[in-house]
C-alpha cells in the first residue's frame, strides 16, 4: 500500500491563486487539491494488487485530504481509521485496524474491481507513516505551488 503526492515544479501563476478560500476545513481542502491539480504534481496510490489506481488530484486526493486528520488521529490512539475514496470511478473504502505492533489495511471496492489481496498488513509504525507522510506530502505541494494557502490551519502543520 503506497500513498503520496509529487511536488509541483513551480509556484501556480498569481491569477490562479487570486480565489476567495473558504475556512470551513473540508472546503479548503477541496480548494486546495483544486489549485493542486493546476500544477504537475500528482496523487499516487497503489497496493491491493494494482500498481497504480486511477485517482485524481482534484476530487480523490481531496477525499482523501479532508479525511486525513481523523484517520491520523484515530491510528496514533490506537483505534482503527477509514479513508473512503468514494469519487465515482474509484468507490474504495480503507478500514486501519490495529492489531498489535502491526495494522490490518483493508480494501472493499465498490466497482467490478476486485483487490487482490484484500488485506495488506503494515507495522504500526508504517501504516501511521503512510498517512502522516501524505500529510507532509501536501504540505510540501501546497507550499512550493500555493505558500499563503499553506501556511493556513491545518496546512501549515504539515
Amino acid at each position: 500500500m503506497r500513498m503520496s503526492l509529487t511536488t509541483p515544479s513551480a509556484a501556480l501563476p498569481p491569477d490562479l491563486l487570486d480565489v476567495e478560500l473558504s475556512d470551513d476545513y473540508e472546503s479548503l481542502a477541496m480548494d486546495a487539491c483544486q489549485l493542486l491539480s493546476e500544477t504537475d504534481a500528482r496523487f499516487l496510490v497503489s497496493g491491493f494488487g494494482q500498481e497504480e489506481w486511477p485517482v485524481t488530484l482534484s476530487y480523490d486526493l481531496s477525499s482523501v485530504i479532508e479525511q486525513l486528520p481523523e484517520a491520523i488521529t484515530r491510528l496514533r490512539a490506537g483505534r482503527s481509521a477509514e479513508i473512503d475514496l468514494y469519487g465515482q470511478g474509484i468507490e474504495r473504502c480503507l478500514t486501519f485496524e490495529p492489531r498489535g505492533d502491526a495494522t490490518e489495511i483493508r480494501c472493499v471496492s465498490g466497482t467490478a474491481w476486485r483487490p487482490d489481496p484484500d488485506v495488506e498488513v503494515l507495522s504500526r509504525t508504517a501504516a501511521l507513516e503512510l498517512l502522516t507522510g501524505l500529510a507532509a506530502d501536501f504540505g510540501t505541494a501546497l507550499r512550493k505551488a500555493a505558500p499563503e494557502l499553506a501556511a493556513r490551519t491545518p496546512f501549515a502543520n504539515w
